[in-house]
């Protein structure tokens, strides 16, 4: 193997030789592990390798890895590990994750070891090749392998060498031996040791309190055999965290038995957030190695519990006063000193790099209490949290004393809080309790929240009651919530639990190992088939309005892929298996009810039915009924989205028009084929969620949209194409399908590559908007689809959505409670449009479009353009939405230069051979098109910002967007032969900000907004420093400053 130069040129570099058998520069111990002699077929590969200087966090070799069996092929075929410095012998112990996902430290394998297999370790596994990043002699380094699915680059990660068994790249970024579709990485990150002078071994705790302490929890009725496990702390953590730490205090412990124990906490959160190429992120734990060996995986902010002060015990013991939830606690340290605190213990920095590096924005300051809160880390034991949330942002990311936190790039770091230490503590006393390990991430930036109920000191002692009253309401809402929501879930058929009941036997007592795709589907549904007959019936009875919703849940059996959804107890989103169902369900039923809009669908889509089953009548739809949410229901009964969703079923073949003279009126009748077709689809379209089903790529099939032979397919969508594609067999409500009907419902699987809201709101040019979505029509189904599969495709997005609630009989929840009307009006108006790029150009669809959005725009906008400014006052109307007047008044405001950038560029579209119609366009754009064409991402959101009381007009946004386009263009030179290219500009930091925000940010002399081109295709907008601005120039990176001046002169 060839090295990077960086492990050729390290003096202390060195890796761990795996089975391909490469050179170790560096010093290298051949010393042998206890056991003797190598593993066989193993050779010289069996070694110890040390770096100098490094550790590797006490001689472990730490193995963080979502996937066991990525550990097991480690230990298997790469016996070496990091030799502490000064030791002559490998480590004693690794950390490795056992059955239930949590990480514990075992005993290293000697050769005898994995000869007996005696850690119960696979050994018919092939072995994999492995590196180690080049370990410099700083610090030492955190090791462990990572499983990472359908394999893409580290987001900002640098371009690095990589040798043919995977290295880890440059500053951190990593590479490893991968296929298209999964990679196995070893990463290595720096390891920052901080102080914690408050860590106790669990032995060096007073055996005698803690014994009486215990008896306290018990006697209070806690159940402790479930602390310590499963992610939950022990009781001997509580205890030291009480009595040691003094980070919480816990009331009624002397109440005796059948006493009510509260613990209180008061905390602080930091935010701290820098930005990292232009777009903000914020710093979190992603993981967190515990004392007891356990490790938990979550995005937790940098947090410290304020320390009580001596004898605040005493003061409350006979309950808490008002001063204990004021934001200001006599009873603990102040929360400001808890905030350097915070990131002096956790992070490690210094008071003094803090002042230097880090500014507070106090803005976003924010402080709440969370009452009753029955904890995860201490189960059953209820909790008050008064917390503080305080963000700090990052002066200057790119300064070189912010590397220690990962910064400019963005790096994964480590911290480790105290003397982590595994192999010594596990094997001698435990680690000490306030110990731990963190690896931290930058991640982008969620908004800041604002509290729940925001305390200042002064209101704190009247609000207490007050705050009391209304968590018990809260409460108390939530239950009853949580009551009518499991009243508005479907009841499982009795013959539903009959048949999982054998599928379940079936899938634990297979006749034989499978060579199948999935030998689990093959087994479950081995000896099912579809009741075709029930399923016509469903079809041809489905807007009789004698057909009721509960004959026709009974119905929905006739598919068996239904019962699939009951096989495990999590699915691959996350959700419970009965949510799965009941979403399904609820999709079955959205199909139902938008069938029946003359007979009962649209009262039974916007309130759901009672306990009969029946929706309310027409006349008591528009009275009061006392459900949730009735409000919202009601304006999407009155509204006349019916009208649309009415369309899109005839657009795609699921009801036919037709007209009887007699009664003048049309008449809606189903086409029972095309609806037997949905009603399959929908019965089997998520069933690849339920992880056990998942099927492997075979060897006759490989490579499979980017996953190799052997592979198992994680995308749930892609999962289920490869069985309709490659083995329909295995679902017989698919199967039995026509040829036709298989092609449109294998169609409703495809990735379209298609953002909606670049095209509803005029924000990407025709190219970006549509070539993929052409391509895929193209390439996978050589444009045999027509306008109604296409239209079919968005009834299932569409039903699929309405279900999204695990509440069927309470109607389609997620459309009439929670999404917005205008949206989903704005998508259904969308559909007809998107469906023509069958038979048309991207660009004759996103034309037609336009004019439409413009001829129906309220209030009325005047004649459709045309003229040279047509195509960009049509977009700029799309995108500025309820703005769309004022935008356009100050379109017509804009200097000759500006007004002649957004026309053109605007009119540009992306596209070989394309172009809007000629008197829509400018007479340059129409006669030489050329490219690249631009799209300014997040362009609708800053037009669409609140006008009133804004500090920025119309006309000066619109200045901006020419400015930017300029800019771009300067970047990105107009070249014909570059017509069908699209470019993206990036606008993340400046969407929000008004004309004064945009010179406010300029807090420095020199500070400037410039045009960063980060790629062929990319480009974002940031704030640069005049020290940032000169490296830029210095290294020749293409970047164009934003030139604000006109806009300072108004």
């Amino acid at each position: 193997l060839k090295l990077p130069r960086r492990l050729r040129s390290c003096p202390g570099g060195a890796f761990l030789k795996g089975a391909a058998g490469a050179a170790r520069p560096g010093k290298v111990s051949r010393r042998r592990s206890e056991g003797g002699a190598p593993p066989p077929g193993m050779g010289a590969a069996y070694a110890g390798v040390r770096p100098d200087g490094c550790r590797c966090i006490d001689n472990v070799c730490c193995l963080g890895n979502d996937d066991k069996e990525e550990v097991r092929h480690f230990v298997r075929a790469q016996p070496a590990y990091v030799i502490p410095e000064g030791g002559e012998s490998p480590p004693r112990r690794m950390l490795l994750k056992d059955d239930e996902g949590i990480l514990r430290s075992v005993s290293s394998p000697s050769a005898q070891d994995v000869s007996n297999n005696s850690h119960g370790l696979k050994t018919s596994l092939a072995p994999i090749s492995f590196q180690m990043q080049n370990l410099d002699s700083s610090s030492p380094k955190l090791v462990y392998v990572e499983r990472d699915v359908r394999s893409t680059s580290t987001r900002w990660s640098s371009e690095a060498d990589t040798c043919d068994g995977g290295a880890v790249g440059a500053n951190g970024s990593e590479a490893g031996p991968s296929s298209a579709s999964s990679s196995r990485r070893c990463k290595a990150m720096a390891v920052m040791q901080v102080a914690n002078v408050l860590a106790v071994p669990p032995s060096k705790l007073d055996s005698a309190a803690l014994a009486r302490f215990k008896k306290q929890l018990t006697a209070a009725g806690l159940d402790l055999s479930r602390w310590g496990v499963r992610g939950a702390k022990s009781v001997e953590h509580l205890f030291w965290e009480v009595s040691q730490q003094r980070g919480c205090m816990i009331t009624g412990l002397d109440a005796g038995a059948g006493g009510k124990l509260k613990r209180v906490t008061r905390l602080v959160k930091i935010r701290l957030t820098a930005e990292i190429f232009g777009v903000v992120h914020t710093l979190y734990s992603r993981m967190q190695f515990m004392h007891d060996g356990q490790t938990i995986e979550r995005r937790q902010v940098p947090l410290r519990r304020l320390l009580w002060k001596p004898g605040s015990e005493d003061k409350l013991a006979a309950g808490l006063d008002e001063e204990v939830y004021a934001e200001s606690c006599p009873y603990t340290e102040d929360w400001k000193e808890g905030c350097r605190k915070t990131l002096m213990e956790r992070l490690g920095l210094s008071e003094s790099w803090q002042r230097q590096h880090l500014a507070e924005a106090e803005e976003e300051y924010t402080y709440h209490t969370e009452d009753n809160v029955v904890s995860s880390g201490y189960p059953g034991l209820n909790t008050l949290y008064c917390i503080h949330g305080v963000t700090y942002r990052v002066l200057q990311p790119e300064h070189p004393h912010l590397q220690c936190i990962g910064l400019p790039q963005g790096q994964e770091f480590a911290t480790t809080e105290g003397e982590f230490n595994f192999n010594k503590g596990i094997e001698t006393d435990q680690l000490p309790i306030g110990t731990q390990l963190n690896i931290w991430t930058w991640d982008r930036a969620d908004p800041a929240t604002k509290p729940i109920d925001n305390m200042n000191a002064a209101a704190s002692a009247a609000s207490t009651a007050k705050r009391a009253s209304e968590h018990v309401e809260k409460k108390a809402e939530e239950e009853a919530a949580q009551e009518r929501r499991l009243i508005r879930r479907v009841p499982l058929p009795t013959s539903t639990a009959a048949v999982v009941a054998g599928m379940q036997v079936r899938l634990a007592n297979p006749d034989k190992p499978s060579s199948s795709a999935s030998g689990a589907l093959a087994a479950t549904m081995r000896g099912l088939s579809t009741d075709w007959d029930r399923a016509r019936k469903m079809a041809k009875r489905i807007a009789d309005p004698r057909y009721t919703l509960k004959e026709f849940n009974e119905d929905l059996q006739a598919f068996p892929e239904l019962s699939l959804y009951l096989l495990q107890e999590q699915t691959t989103s996350g959700n419970t298996i009965g949510d799965e169902y009941q979403r399904t369900i609820g999709a079955f039923f959205a199909i139902y009810w938008l069938l029946r809009l003359s007979v009962d669908g649209r009262e039974g889509f916007s309130f759901g039915v009672n306990q009969t089953w029946t929706p309310p009548t027409a006349s008591k739809a528009r009275s009061a009924i006392g459900i949730d949410g009735e409000e919202s229901r009601r304006k999407f009964y009155d509204s006349d989205i019916w009208v649309r969703f009415r369309k899109l079923f005839v657009d795609a073949g699921l009801v036919k028009e037709e007209w009887r003279w007699l009664s003048r009126q049309p008449v809606y009748v189903v086409n029972q084929k095309r609806l037997v077709s949905l009603l399959a689809l929908t019965a089997v379209h998520d069933i690849m969620k339920m992880s056990v089903l998942l099927p492997k790529v075979m060897e006759r099939d490989a490579p499979y949209k980017g996953f190799a032979a052997g592979d198992t397919i994680s995308d749930h969508d892609v999962a289920l194409s490869y069985i309709m594609e490659r083995y329909p067999e295995m679902l017989p409500s698919f199967y039995d399908l026509d040829a036709e009907e298989k092609r449109s419902v294998q169609f409703t699987q495809c990735n379209l590559c298609f953002n909606y809201g670049w095209f509803v709101q005029g924000e990407a040019p025709p190219g970006a908007t549509f070539s993929q979505f052409r391509e895929t029509l193209i390439r996978d189904h050589k444009a045999q689809l027509s306008q109604q599969d296409v239209a079919l495709y968005f009834v299932h997005w569409l039903t699929d959505l309405a279900g999204a609630e695990p509440t069927p009989l309470g109607g389609a929840e997620k459309f009439t409670m929670k999404f917005p009307l205008q949206v989903l009006n704005s998508f259904l108006r969308s559909f007809e449009f998107v469906q023509r790029i069958t038979d048309r150009t991207e660009t004759e669809v996103m034309e037609e479009y336009l004019q439409v959005r413009w001829a129906e725009h309220e209030p009325p906008l005047g004649p459709v353009p045309t003229g040279d400014a047509s195509i960009a006052k049509m977009r700029l109307m799309c995108q500025a939405q309820v703005n769309a007047a004022a935008i356009l008044r100050g379109f017509e405001e804009l200097g000759e230069e500006d007004r002649e950038t957004l026309c053109v560029e605007m009119s540009r579209t992306g596209t070989l051979c394309q172009s809007y119609s000629g008197h829509l366009i400018p007479k340059c754009v129409r006669l030489s098109p050329a490219g690249p064409a631009i799209l300014v991402y997040y362009g609708p959101a800053f037009l669409q910002r609140p006008l009133e009381n804004a500090a920025t007009t119309p006309l000066e946004r619109l200045q901006v967007l020419a400015e930017l386009y300029r800019r771009v263009r300067e970047l990105w030179p107009e070249n014909v032969a570059k017509a069908a290219q699209n470019v993206t500009l990036r606008i993340d930091m400046i969407k929000g900000l008004s004309r004064q925000g945009m010179w406010e940010a300029m807090k420095h002399p020199g500070d400037v907004w410039i045009v960063l081109k980060h790629n062929d295709h990319e480009a974002f907008v940031e704030l640069c420093s005049r020290r940032k601005l000169n490296k830029l120039i210095a290294t020749r990176v293409n970047m164009q400053i934003l030139d604000l001046g006109t806009m300072q002169r108004m």
